[in-house]
């Protein structure tokens, strides 16, 4: 089920002035952009060494950014085979419904281009978030950038 726009402000008390963009883009044209809030939320806040988060794999991937008025507040990026990746929000902007949105536009994105399983490594304490958009927990919990993750597969709706 699909959040109005509306709705969303009202719930996370958004500003209707505050014009919000996503656009999906390359790692040519936004990578400054991208690598700012990767920074600040995978390095800075969470503590991932930087040869782990900067890989040499951003070239391969589609990028997403989404913006509040000009000014970019989160990314992701997704790889060929429908892995979905580093989906970061500036801590300022979490708990607005901003995320979700990214990720439905990225879900859309995805099934547009014709991948046919959507998927990714969910952060403990993100799986509920991911749960609400029809992701669903496989396996056991295994480690990245030491880190507990869980693979979550979005399921067919």
């Amino acid at each position: 089920m699909l959040v109005s726009l509306n709705r969303l402000l009202r719930k996370f008390k958004l500003s209707k002035t505050n014009s919000i963009s996503i656009i999906e883009t390359n790692w040519s044209e936004q990578s400054d952009n991208i690598l700012r809030i990767r920074d600040k939320v995978f390095i800075q806040e969470q503590a991932v060494p930087r040869h782990i988060e900067v890989d040499g794999k951003d070239s391969e991937c589609i990028h997403f950014l989404i913006f509040i008025e000009s000014i970019p507040i989160g990314t992701a990026r997704i790889k060929m085979d429908g892995k979905i990746e580093r989906v970061s929000i500036l801590k300022n902007h979490r708990k607005k419904g901003l995320g979700y949105q990214l990720m439905k536009f990225i879900i859309n994105n995805a099934k547009e281009k014709g991948l046919e399983r959507i998927y990714l490594h969910s952060q403990m304490d993100s799986i509920e978030f991911y749960k609400s958009l029809k992701f669903t927990k496989r396996g056991e919990t295994f480690q990245e950038a030491n880190i507990d993750h869980v693979l979550m597969v979005l399921e067919n709706e």
